[in-house]
């Protein structure tokens, strides 16, 4: 039964992450009515995905089982890129006359984006779950701050409005070296410290590693 309700905190927290990086995305595109389609896909596809965990928890003997999966799942989250017509489906209840011709593009992102961060928050939950179950060290090589950081600093209006602004350069944007170079700079800071955490985080689990096993008493007989 805790094993249940654990799971059903994951999904719930997967789908929180993956709903808030949706609607942030949807407001900025200015999405209306195609929104609701787009939500109910990565809300379905949050399921989906714990299912999948869930088997692997129950049947795998190895941590690196779940990373398959994840892996395997990632690949399944591109669904609007690989299925023709499925994005044109929900494009086609779009009322918002300024995204026309670019509105598979922005459906796109809004269904990929939010998948692939519910597939990194239920891989880390249900990896550590079942690494404590095992007795084993959960600590992972993946630097969580800095992609907690990352979603904070470029999914919100300011960071997805510099961003966007330096994908589309033109020559009449006199302002695209600025942008171009703040995003550059907050990228090159990003990857920096994902680097620093993750080399911190080697050298924790090396130190855990070497750190001697203590020594087992026997029963005191009475």
């Amino acid at each position: 039964m805790a094993t249940i309700f654990a799971f059903l905190g994951m999904l719930l927290i997967s789908m929180v992450v993956a709903l808030l990086a949706a609607l942030q995305l949807g407001d900025f595109f200015g999405a209306n009515d195609e929104l609701t389609p787009v939500v109910a896909g990565v809300m379905g596809f949050a399921v989906l995905a714990l299912g999948a965990f869930a088997i692997a928890y129950a049947v795998t003997r190895r941590a690196d089982a779940f990373t398959v999966v994840a892996l395997v799942l990632a690949v399944l989250a591109l669904y609007p890129v690989a299925l023709p017509g499925f994005v044109q489906k929900i494009a086609d209840r779009s009322t918002n006359p300024y995204t026309v011709g670019i509105e598979n593009t922005h459906i796109t992102l809004e269904l990929v984006i939010p998948a692939l961060l519910a597939i990194l928050v239920q891989w880390g939950l249900v990896r550590r779950r079942w690494l404590r179950s095992a007795g084993e060290v959960d600590l992972t090589r993946w630097p969580w701050i800095t992609t907690g950081v990352a979603c904070l600093v470029i999914l919100n209006p300011f960071g997805l409005a510099f961003l966007q602004a330096t994908l589309k350069h033109s020559p009449s944007d006199f302002l695209w070296q600025f942008t171009a170079t703040v995003t550059a700079a907050v990228l090159g800071s990003l990857l920096v410290m994902a680097w620093v955490e993750c080399y911190i985080r080697e050298r924790m689990l090396s130190r855990r590693a070497k750190k001697p096993a203590p020594p087992s008493h026997a029963a005191t007989p009475i």
